[in-house]
């Protein structure tokens, strides 16, 4: 049995910018291929609501994944 230690890490982290949300990317895929700061969206949040129950989703995932 062998095991595998994998390092993810973030260039910078994901914070406010010029009243809208920066999210930091660590690298990935566009349409065009790999990509070193991938833009994965764009836009306006206009519900709230559902915006912070997505980004807490995935703060719940990334907590599983570090485990």
């Amino acid at each position: 049995m062998t095991s595998a230690t994998r390092a993810y890490a973030y260039a910078a982290p994901s914070s406010p910018v010029d009243g809208r949300l920066g999210s930091a990317t660590s690298g990935g895929r566009a349409l065009s291929g790999p990509a070193v700061d991938p833009r994965f969206l764009s836009g306006a949040v206009t519900r709230t609501a559902p915006a912070a129950a997505a980004l807490l989703g995935v703060a719940r995932a990334a907590v599983e994944v570090s485990r």
